[in-house]
């Protein structure tokens, strides 16, 4: 039996002299672990074929250096910096040294393969001018990168990894209600908005969170999430920086292209926690199951859904594949999380299958109630994210901001111990969103005998001839459509001048090589997306691989494809 972790309770805290405990316990643990687990691996670093192990003392040079750096180039105390790093061990320190040396550190992320970087880079403009960074942190490649595409930096200073050398720097430990650092949306060419959080409610977060997974001194992280989104950042960073749990972190643009060495890594490791947006369970599905027979996953405690709206049906087919693997259904857990919280509002609970509910789908989408259905074949099964954790509350309101009673669909509103006071310097969406200590998520769902159901964005319900219907869940039914390559479709709502209403578009990207003819695939998304949701599509669009635009999570942005189709093809639709 694994031995539960208390993260205030695992280590004593440090003492000053006059023996009162110190001011920021957060940062005071760290300071810790450098001097208890000196040796010892913080994490392990996989990068194409190498694997190497950074020690707690690495760590802690490398902070060290930093915040030599940062002070050699006149960054003020206090002062914003934001990291663009790829997948490189600085990406550790740069952060860390930030904290320790009482900056405000923010993890960013850089342009990817398939971005226009002078589009990706201008649109930082806006950003550098609202948030005003005290410094860029870099390699020299990526600080060229943004001079020869229009960024210029000003005032900012740059700080260029390799120009960071072996220093020794004392700390200067910021109080335990300053702000610790930013978490930034991602988006598709910028980033929109900082969440501003305090070490006071990451401690908070990360001590009910731990809880809630019963995070053990045993356990071992094996991840491939990037740091600048808040699901890799918290739970596999923050979370094992605190609470000195063991971590192995694999580039996340390797993982994209070989899934399979998350298991690798796993098996070899006798990893135990892992957290994937639900893409991922598809992915891992589609491109590792030749080999799973090869894998051992039954070390693991829990594979975390979060981030995307969680599927019953990407749940089923990774059990099935990867029960050769020793996958069984119980580790297939459900999360729901935000930036605005830190990280997690609820979490399912371990070692149980996650509730599900099927229910009336046609009184779902024009009722927006969720009723049980007596008809399983015609029903929509849904899956559980959960119960809010300690310290949390959810509560389902109107479009007017009134509570709804249990079974309604409405906005999820969130409130708690660790919730954020604002976006930086962004008043008026800070005025829009947090209305008497609640967070409105602008996402949509229900609660039934305190499970929290979450249905989607706001922003991704498409209402046709008076039906609510998602754009996820039509993206998903294309999962399996021959010819079609999965997870790169997009269901878009469309606008229809003649008929005064929205009707449903739908784009989807065919496999390379094509093996079917573009008319069969799309008779083929006609019938399917209508025998499900009893929407008829205004149009389909078959396009060749690669056309769809990406955020920098990896998401497929609606808001782009819909402007992108408007300007390619406008006179297809209609």
């Amino acid at each position: 039996m694994q031995q539960k972790l208390d993260p205030l309770d695992a280590e004593p805290h440090p003492r000053r002299s006059d023996g009162r405990c110190a001011d920021n316990p957060f940062l005071e643990r760290i300071v810790a672990h450098f001097a208890s687990a000196a040796d010892q691996t913080f994490c392990e670093f996989v990068r194409g074929a190498g694997m190497d192990p950074i020690r707690w003392c690495d760590l802690e040079g490398s902070a060290r250096s930093f915040v030599a750096a940062y002070r050699g180039a006149g960054v003020p105390e206090g002062g914003l910096i934001l990291i663009f790093l790829r997948h490189v061990p600085e990406l550790y320190g740069s952060f860390v040294g930030a904290m320790l040396g009482g900056f405000v550190p923010s993890f960013m992320p850089c342009a990817s393969p398939k971005q226009d970087p002078g589009i990706y880079w201008r649109s930082h403009a806006a950003l550098f001018a609202r948030v005003r960074p005290a410094a860029v942190v870099a390699d020299r490649a990526t600080l060229a990168d943004m001079a020869a595409n229009g960024l210029e930096l000003g005032a900012t200073r740059a700080v260029a990894i390799e120009d960071v050398t072996p220093a020794e720097a004392e700390w200067h430990i910021p109080e335990f209600d300053a702000t610790a650092l930013l978490q930034h949306s991602s988006g598709t060419t910028g980033l929109k908005k900082g969440v501003a959080l305090s070490y006071r409610a990451i401690l908070s977060q990360l001590d009910s969170y731990g809880t809630a997974i019963a995070l053990s001194p045993d356990d071992v992280i094996v991840s491939w999430l990037p740091l600048y989104h808040d699901m890799g950042f918290v739970a596999c960073f923050l979370m094992p920086l605190y609470a000195r749990v063991s971590i192995v972190h694999l580039d996340p643009f390797e993982w994209a292209a070989q899934p399979g060495r998350l298991f690798d890594h796993i098996t070899r490791r006798r990893g135990t926690l892992t957290w994937l947006p639900n893409f991922a369970f598809e992915h891992l599905a589609t491109m590792a199951e030749r080999e799973a027979e090869r894998y051992d996953l039954s070390s693991m405690r829990a594979f975390i859904n979060c981030s995307e709206t969680c599927k019953p049906a990407s749940f089923d087919r990774f059990c099935r594949i990867f029960s050769a693997s020793g996958v069984l259904p119980e580790q297939l857990q459900c999360c729901y999380a935000m930036a605005e919280t830190v990280f997690a509002v609820t979490q399912t609970s371990l070692n149980i299958a996650p509730k599900r509910l099927t229910v009336d789908r046609d009184r779902l989408q024009r009722e927006r109630r969720a009723v049980p259905s007596g008809n399983n074949a015609d029903g929509q099964q849904l899956i559980a994210v959960g119960q809010p954790i300690t310290g949390m509350k959810v509560a389902i309101f109107d479009k007017q901001r009134r509570p709804l009673s249990e079974g309604m669909v409405g906005e999820i509103g969130v409130c708690g111990d660790f919730l954020f006071s604002g976006y930086n310097a962004d008043p008026d969406r800070t005025r829009e969103r947090l209305c008497d200590g609640t967070y409105f998520t602008r996402d949509l769902g229900f609660v039934v005998d305190g499970a929290v159901f979450v249905l989607g964005r706001i922003d991704d319900l498409i209402i046709v001839s008076g039906r609510n219907v998602y754009a996820h869940e039509i993206e998903h039914l294309l999962q399996t459509i021959d010819g079609i390559k999965p997870g790169r479709s997009a269901a878009l709502p469309w606008f229809d001048d003649r008929a005064g209403t929205y009707g449903l578009v739908v784009v989807a990207e065919r496999s390379a090589p094509a093996i079917r003819a573009v008319a069969e695939i799309r008779t083929e998304i006609l019938s399917r997306v209508y025998s499900v949701v009893g929407v008829m599509p205004r149009a389909v669009h078959v396009v060749d691989e690669g056309w769809l635009v990406k955020t920098t999570s990896g998401k497929i942005s609606r808001e782009m494809n819909l402007r992108k189709l408007a300007e390619s093809r406008p006179a297809t639709i209609g």
